[in-house]
């Protein structure tokens, strides 16, 4: 949690001033400033995410992080949260919680390979014709009719292909990684508490505008 100090010496003289102009003035410049906070580490996640993961859908941090917004006139009790959205998908939310603070994970059994990404590319989307709703996968000793996909395993690992029947062979391309567990650990990757840092670096600013902005009203 990031807390704004007003009687940090850059901006006391602004609290003072912002109390006798009425008894608003002061708890709306307040709020203003911790809703400009929350807003700007939202703005901020997407780019600093962007340095620590792939991200293959480009909107995919925007659209998970989320600001509930500070209200009313009592600054004690005043706050404003940015912070992941849980019902745009609880299972990614809990994942995107597990990136920030390290732990365990419940991903698939099926990882995509890189050449079951368009262009072979590991920054890339899975081509849609490898799409896991799509796959008929058979087993070596037990090939399903029809099936273009084979399971081979190895102890709790294996890989699926894809196969390709040519002239005189077949072709088997690598399209997802198996695996026998669904639990995945990672490391502690933060998105949101960087995000956060910068924001309150800028909370002075914020305040001194939203401070201008009502005595600017109060003159009208």
């Amino acid at each position: 949690m990031t807390a704004f100090n007003v009687n940090m010496d850059k901006v006391i003289g602004l609290t003072a001033k912002l109390e006798r102009i009425n008894r608003f003035a002061f708890p709306v410049a307040v709020r203003q400033t911790l809703n400009d906070a929350a807003f700007t580490t939202k703005k901020m996640v997407p780019k600093v995410a962007a340095q620590k993961f792939t991200t293959r859908q480009k909107n995919f941090f925007r659209a998970f992080s989320t600001v509930v917004k500070a209200n009313g006139y009592t600054v004690n009790g005043m706050n404003a949260i940015a912070g992941i959205n849980p019902q745009k998908g609880s299972d990614v939310a809990e994942g995107l919680e597990q990136q920030e603070i390290g732990g365990t994970i419940s991903s698939r059994k099926l990882i995509p390979h890189n050449k079951g990404r368009v262009s072979g590319n590991h920054s890339k989307k899975v081509r849609k014709t490898n799409y896991l709703n799509r796959l008929n996968i058979s087993p070596p000793k037990n090939r399903k009719k029809n099936s273009k996909y084979l399971l081979i395993k190895k102890g709790s690992k294996g890989t699926v292909f894809h196969i390709k029947n040519l002239k005189t062979k077949s072709k088997l391309t690598p399209v997802y990684v198996y695996r026998r567990t669904k639990n995945s650990r990672v490391q502690k990757s933060p998105f949101m508490a960087p995000s956060a840092m910068y924001a309150r670096s800028k909370m002075s600013e914020f305040y001194i505008k939203n401070a201008e902005f009502q005595f600017k009203r109060a003159l009208k």
